[in-house]
């Protein structure tokens, strides 16, 4: 079974995956894809200062990103690709004086640096004179292997394709596909318990909601599902914390 910090770590990676994958997504079909973060009206406002096409290109980063962290095997990758996206979405959001959205990107930028830093063996090498060795496999190894990874990439493609053709309909059923794809990757490897499996169904179930979330009755299903998830985290985050230190004395 993996480690407390090993499961947060899967779980950042799967919120900020989903934070981008989706906000890219919606910014190409122009709101028609439900997500977390805006605007969606990005194109249209910078279409009046002749950078509508810019505004596609951070569109497309954001789901290449979000698709990368999805993989969970190029998710450094992806989290180092995502430090310069979110300094400078910080930067503006500071720079338009907008109201508490400085203070959500700040944790974005946060929870990025996280991931990093979980992953500071790989980047060793680029702090040291002297020769260093070879970076051991991690105990999230296991989600970046086999044949998903991949299908993910593949359907987080699709997607994109789909909502740069604005085909609306098609674009939502290849993102519902691309979380499921998602939730098969770290579901189906054995290294999870029972309740963390729980919570990772209900993360993905979250995903499915917020895409369905023009059906106004799911918003609700949507707020009590996040509760109860956040509830059953912090629960098996004091599970594990409590086996942990009974081990010593077992």
């Amino acid at each position: 079974m993996i480690k407390n910090k090993d499961f947060l770590v899967l779980l950042t990676r799967l919120f900020l995956g989903y934070v981008f994958f989706s906000a890219g997504i919606c910014k190409l079909t122009h709101g028609n894809f439900g997500q977390l973060i805006g605007p969606p009206w990005l194109e249209e406002r910078l279409a009046e200062y002749g950078l509508a096409f810019f505004a596609q290109v951070v569109a497309v980063s954001q789901v290449v990103i979000g698709a990368l962290l999805f993989s969970q095997r190029f998710s450094t990758l992806g989290a180092v690709m995502l430090v310069p996206i979110n300094i400078s979405i910080l930067a503006v959001t500071i720079s338009q004086n907008w109201s508490g959205t400085p203070y959500v990107n700040a944790v974005f930028l946060g929870l990025n640096v996280a991931l990093l830093l979980y992953e500071y063996q790989r980047f060793k090498f680029l702090f040291s004179a002297e020769a260093i060795a070879p970076v051991g496999p991690s105990a999230l190894e296991k989600y970046r292997n086999g044949r998903l990874p991949w299908a993910i990439l593949l359907s987080a493609g699709a997607t994109m394709g789909s909502a740069l053709l604005q085909t609306t309909v098609i674009t939502n059923s290849l993102g519902l596909l691309t979380f499921a794809l998602v939730g098969a990757c770290i579901l189906l490897p054995d290294g999870l318990n029972k309740w963390e499996k729980v919570i990772v169904a209900q993360a993905i179930t979250n995903m499915f909601l917020m895409t369905l979330g023009s059906i106004s009755m799911l918003m609700s299903v949507l707020v009590a599902n996040t509760a109860v998830l956040l509830i059953l985290l912090l629960v098996n985050l004091w599970r594990s914390s409590r086996r942990s230190a009974m081990l010593p004395f077992a």
